[in-house]
């Protein structure tokens, strides 16, 4: 049954269903961890009763390797966006067909129509065209385009119109009762307060919390730290590839000597063959006038600004250097001013791309030499088949970018006369694109300058990682269980990290390290070994690092009171607990106004301005709710509110009026505040067998 139908029939199962989404930290259900690993296996996901092999899954991730194939992506983390784009889709594909919400054919042509700005008729022709993908006509490539985007974005269309639908009627279908009517207006109320604290951490080690205590607040609190599919916790080390004191020493020999060839030839003839350099243009403008610098490279930096306008100042020929920043960075940047040339300033182009053979494009050119004006070549040519696209300076941006480009400057430089010139030419099979242009407006002359700079990258040197791999190699032959693993490092000064990981996670990491990228399949070999075991070295060149890990324990539908992140939650609240316990017998009723409380406490008294329904200084529910729960009579009276994390003492000044809230505001409010989106509501609706951590690398 559609859980929109359960929503209608049951409202009870509302709550549960929120707050079951509300606990997800995971995208998916493992409902056999074991099964991962079965021979044969190609499923790569299982959403409900449909299943999604790894071809699918491939054409998936090719499809979106295409869409980012002009940025850098990580790969692992393209999978589990993968994972959850189709487990979002299915689920959401699957409630639309319970729930009988279609998308109708109008409203998805409208939406297209919308994005592309085409009409009806534009659409019929793309829609029944059957262009050749590889002809090097370009209107062939452009209706071949325009196809293959509609047979793509139809369906994205569909869905997404659907999942709008789901949404608005799973919203429609929550509704706030009378108490969550109140509720909200009173979270609108201002509160003028008074108010003296004292953090519960700066007693802390003066209680303790025994092991008995720990395990009962666990009983009692063990439904929150249940996991909907298989975890395993690990330890970890990580070992950073960095140079050794000799690489270092090595390094600044070469820089010295890359630095004085660079200094004694003319521009980058002293280092444009150098091995051991990448070599990089920057173009940059001035103006003496206002000493303005603009650095027209992309990366600019405060600090790659600052060399540049001290390198300006010297002139053509000087340099400096740049050495590493922190440990992590291992580049060393030599800068040199190689060229300055006179130039105009921001440049405005009247031109026309000319698209056709050679012979035609000469004939429009002599037009243009002729007299004939660019505006009105549409006019002159409409009966011939020219593709002619014109490009008003008005309208469109100055190509101040071209002109650091030396051929297009110096073509530029060349024809400040108002005269009629070929721009830039290309040619695609026996067709070419020609563009003439003229010079619309310019400004004064500017100096534009040229720098080099040469990057030497200080990477560790093979001896160097060998060293380290060595000694790490060591330590595991002899610490081969995960307990020793743990127990030994600090005597091999290692430092180990832990973490908990489970079939989605792209990588492993800590707190401490963040993300290890390209750590992927260390998830895939804990979930093929058993508590206790320890990994081989994996070895990461492209972000220089060893690791090797160790798997601690496995969880499966609770966390345990044995794990370490659930064992200092449970103590920090039962230290806080007792803490707040004790502070309140200590000081309630000891003090009759905010100074002789704020003394007792070696506080202060502070003011603020409190909406319980807002972020602010006071976040504390305890707080909240005590002045919430007695309204107008909190006026007036000091509060003695031991809090989850800080003893307080509170005054309410002034209760303002709440803001007006319509009926109509208060119902949109409520699902928000419920955290309502179909994802998080259908996440649990299905049952979901996530079997890609198979298919890791």
């Amino acid at each position: 049954m559609a859980v929109l139908e359960k929503l209608r029939k049951r409202p009870k199962l509302l709550m549960g269903i929120i707050g079951g989404a509300l606990l997800l930290f995971i995208l998916t259900i493992i409902d056999n961890p074991a099964a991962i690993f079965r021979p044969n296996e190609t499923m790569a996901l299982q959403v409900g009763d449909e299943k999604i092999d790894i071809q699918q899954f491939s054409g998936e991730q090719e499809k979106m390797q295409n869409q980012n194939r002009n940025q850098k992506t990580d790969g692992d983390v393209m999978q589990q966006q993968i994972v959850q784009k189709l487990i979002g889709e299915r689920l959401i594909a699957q409630e639309c067909k319970d729930a009988g919400i279609e998308a109708s054919n109008d409203e998805i042509l409208n939406v297209l129509l919308q994005e592309t700005g085409w009409d009806k008729q534009t659409f019929e022709q793309v829609k029944n065209a059957n262009p050749n993908p590889n002809s090097q006509d370009p209107q062939q490539q452009q209706l071949y385009e325009a196809k293959v985007y509609c047979e793509n974005r139809i369906p994205e269309i569909a869905n997404n119109l659907k999942s709008s639908k789901l949404e608005l009627a799973l919203m429609g279908s929550i509704k706030p009762n009378k108490l969550d009517e109140e509720l909200i207006k009173e979270e609108q109320t201002p509160y003028e307060i008074e108010y003296t604290k004292v953090d519960y951490a700066q007693f802390a080690n003066n209680y303790k919390v025994s092991d008995e205590e720990i395990k009962e607040a666990y009983e009692q609190f063990k439904e929150c730290f249940k996991i909907d599919q298989e975890q395993r916790r690990i330890s970890f080390i990580k070992v950073d590839l960095d140079p050794s004191s000799n690489d270092i020493k090595e390094a600044n020999n070469n820089i010295a000597k890359i630095y004085n060839a660079f200094a004694a030839q003319e521009g980058i003839l002293g280092i444009r063959s150098n091995k051991d350099t990448h070599l990089f243009i920057d173009s940059l403008m001035t103006n003496s006038k206002s000493e303005r610098l603009t650095v027209v490279t992309s990366g600019t930096t405060e600090a790659k600004d600052a060399i540049y306008t001290e390198l300006l100042e010297g002139g053509v020929g000087n340099m400096k250097m740049r050495t590493p920043n922190g440990p992590r960075d291992r580049n060393t940047f030599i800068y040199k001013v190689t060229k300055a040339v006179q130039c105009p300033d921001s440049i405005g182009l009247n031109y026309v791309q000319v698209m056709g053979n050679k012979k035609m494009q000469d004939s429009i050119f002599t037009l243009l030499t002729n007299g004939l004006t660019i505006d009105s070549l549409n006019a002159t040519n409409k009966n011939q088949n020219i593709a002619i696209q014109l490009f008003d300076p008005a309208k469109s941006p100055s190509v101040d970018g071209l002109i650091y480009q030396d051929s297009i400057r110096e073509k530029i430089i060349a024809h400040l006369d108002g005269s009629i010139f070929l721009l830039d030419s290309q040619t695609q099979g026996d067709q070419s694109i020609a563009v003439f242009a003229q010079v619309a407006q310019h400004k004064a002359p500017i100096t534009l300058y040229s720098i080099a700079r040469a990057k030497y990258e200080n990477d560790p040197s093979e001896t160097t990682i060998d060293d380290l791999t060595k000694k790490l190699q060591k330590f595991i032959d002899t610490n081969k269980t995960a307990a020793d693993f743990k127990k030994n490092a600090k005597a091999a000064k290692y430092d180990v990290q832990e973490c908990v990981v489970d079939a989605n996670n792209p990588y492993i990491g800590s707190q401490m390290t963040g993300p290890i990228v390209g750590s992927r399949n260390l998830i895939k070999w804990a979930f093929e070994n058993k508590p206790g075991t320890v990994s081989d070295i994996t070895r990461n060149d492209e972000n220089g690092y060893l690791v090797v890990a160790a798997l601690e324990d496995v969880y499966n539908d609770y966390k345990p009171v044995t794990d370490p992140d659930v064992k200092q939650n449970i103590t920090a609240y039962l230290l806080n607990k007792k803490i707040g316990e004790d502070l309140l017998k200590k000081h309630n009723g000891k003090a009759t106004d905010m100074a002789g409380y704020a003394k007792l406490l070696n506080s202060t008294v502070d003011s603020t301005s409190y909406v319980p329904g807002a972020p602010q200084i006071i976040s504390d529910a305890k707080v909240a709710g005590r002045i919430v729960g007695l309204g107008k009579n909190a006026t007036g009276k000091i509060q003695v509110i031991a809090g989850n994390n800080a003893f307080y003492v509170v005054k309410v000044n002034q209760q303002g009026t709440p803001r007006p809230l319509p009926k109509q505001e208060i119902a949109a409010t409520f699902p928000r505040k419920m955290n309502v989106n179909p994802y998080n509501i259908l996440i649990g609706s299905r049952k979901i067998f996530n079997n890609t951590i198979k298919f890791s690398r």
